[in-house]
């Protein structure tokens, strides 16, 4: 796939590049994307984690099943995330929403470097905004599971963490490299992307919270 002018459509639905980028120049008008989708994003789906186990969770009391819980709350995130790469937004930027993705699109080439830390810096300002804002709206509730932060569970020490976290990361950028590899299944990027974040959140999360993306452990 050859290289485009700032990122190629990491999730989103079509192969081809914005006609509002320029050969050469900022992208400022993706960076900001980046960064309100990733907000968006960190809204959503830490208010999905309070909703499904903060304290006085209505979720709870329908569902008292951990594991389903943690299925669901998966399963809401990872929509959080579809419903942007699927929007104006994501379809501007490429929907990356996720330092490691674009990490993966630079290796390859597909990335410029200023749109590089372009890029990332703007995800981390997205996720710290959406992580205040769960905050603000959320109080006492957003507290009680610590603002959504994650961090190692079942014993596990930082490194095993880190090293299930990066397996389970690398899978996730394999999954979509594999989907945008051709036109005929990019576009089923986004679903496949859901599945295998809610996935990972329902079996991944009691170990290690199950991040997949640095901006969002940044954020809380």
């Amino acid at each position: 796939m050859p290289p485009e002018p700032a990122s190629v459509p990491s999730e989103a639905a079509t192969a081809k590049p914005s006609p509002h980028r320029v050969e050469g120049k900022w992208h400022g008008a993706d960076w900001g994307c980046e960064l309100l989708g990733t907000a968006l994003l960190l809204l959503g789906g830490l208010s999905a984690v309070v909703l499904d186990f903060g304290t006085g969770s209505p979720v709870a009391r329908v569902l008292p099943s951990h594991s389903l819980r943690l299925l669901l709350t998966g399963s809401l995130f990872a929509s959080c995330g579809a419903l942007v790469t699927i929007s104006p937004l994501g379809r501007r930027s490429g929907a990356h929403l996720n330092p490691a993705v674009t990490l993966a699109f630079w290796c390859r080439g597909h990335v410029r470097a200023h749109d590089l830390f372009g890029y990332v810096l703007s995800q981390a300002a997205g996720a710290v905004a959406g992580a205040f804002a769960v905050h603000v709206l959320w109080g006492r509730r957003a507290a009680s599971v610590r603002d959504g932060l994650t961090a190692p569970g079942h014993g596990l020490g930082p490194l095993a963490a880190a090293s299930i976290e990066a397996a389970m990361t690398a899978l996730l950028v394999l999954t979509i490299f594999a989907f945008v590899s051709s036109r005929r299944t990019a576009h089923w990027t986004p679903l496949a992307v859901a599945v295998v974040i809610a996935l990972f959140v329902w079996q991944g999360a009691p170990f290690t919270g199950t991040s997949l993306n640095p901006a969002r452990s940044l954020g809380p």
